[in-house]
Order: C-alpha cells, then sequence, then structure tokens
C-alpha cells in the first residue's frame, strides 16, 4: 500500500454532548408552563349568559399591554371548592356572600373594587380634558365585564357604578352565543 492511501493512525470518537440540550430543553419547557399559567390568571370560570346578537370579540392588545381588562363576576363555588347547596341543586344561588369580583386573579368586593379601578382608569388617561366637572378624569381604559348568568344583577350594577366612579367609561358586558347559532 502506498502512503498516499493510508488511513489514519488514530481514530476520533465524535459524540454529542446531550446534557446541555436536556437542560435548555428543561428550561424551556419550564418556561412556556409558568407562560401560560400566568395567562390564564386573566378569566375565571365564568358560565356567560346566552344572546343571539353576540359581537365577535376583537383583538384586544396594543403595544404597550392590553387596552381592556377583564373583570370576572362568579360564584366562589367554582372556584374555591366550596360547597353551596343551591348550587349544587342547580338552582339559582343569592346568597350574595357566595360571589365575588377578580381582575386578575385579585379578589374583591363591591366595597373595594374602587381603589383597583381608580388605579386602572389612571394608566390610560384621556387626552382631553372633557371629564365631569368636579369629577375624576375619563379613561380610555376600556372594561370586559364577565359576568356568569346566574349572578345577582345588584353586583354587576355595582360593578358598573365603581367603573363610573373611576372615570372608565367604555363598558361592555360579554356573552356567549347560543349553540346552533
Amino acid at each position: 500500500m502506498s502512503e498516499r492511501f493510508k488511513p489514519p493512525d488514530t481514530e476520533e470518537s465524535v459524540a454529542c454532548n446531550l446534557i446541555p440540550m436536556i437542560d435548555i430543553m428543561f428550561l424551556l419547557l419550564l418556561f412556556f408552563m409558568l407562560g401560560a399559567d400566568m395567562s390564564a390568571k386573566e378569566l375565571e370560570d365564568v358560565e356567560l349568559p346566552k344572546a343571539d346578537m353576540v359581537k365577535e370579540d376583537e383583538d384586544t392588545t396594543v403595544e404597550g399591554g392590553p387596552k381592556r381588562t377583564n373583570v370576572n363576576v362568579f360564584h366562589v363555588h367554582n372556584a374555591k371548592g366550596y360547597t353551596c347547596e343551591v348550587k349544587e341543586g342547580g338552582g339559582v344561588c343569592r346568597d350574595m356572600t357566595h360571589w365575588a369580583i377578580a381582575i386578575r386573579a385579585n379578589h374583591f368586593t363591591i366595597e373595594t373594587l374602587g381603589p383597583e379601578l381608580a388605579e386602572l382608569a389612571s394608566l390610560d388617561p384621556e387626552e382631553s380634558t372633557g371629564g365631569p366637572k368636579g369629577g375624576k378624569p375619563l379613561s380610555r381604559r376600556e372594561i370586559m365585564i364577565r359576568g356568569d348568568r346566574n349572578a345577582p344583577y345588584g353586583y354587576i350594577q355595582g360593578v358598573i357604578e365603581q367603573c363610573a366612579a373611576a372615570g372608565l367609561y367604555k363598558i361592555a358586558v360579554s356573552a356567549a352565543r347560543p349553540e346552533g347559532s
């Protein structure tokens, strides 16, 4: 055999080191799991009322954060595992202590909701000075009230009144389209 075609004297072992790749995959998995969990906190488990003339929901995000805030009115029984005999029996619960209001997974009562809404209103003030005289300035922030279909209207009305007191006037109430529509 000639020197020109002689095989190399040593063989190099070529192996891919998988440990760093596995570490990166676990970090990515953890990142996506936490990210998915945080985004789900915006909406509580609410059984929306049905309406035939429901308008399709629009994209509510803009550069710099969301332009709409969801206010959820829901039965605490659904979220915290409390038992409500009326709700369990398929009835409509009218016990006001069984209902809660949540914004981004933070729970409020009608009495404690005002300061949170005032803070939200201050994040996105109207550019004009067209607010009511002597009242709070108006806010461009949109509020979507996601009220359970069995929620006492007095609770929903209290949320609307607190929004108005904070200068939030762009208020919508969420509903679901009936099946087959």
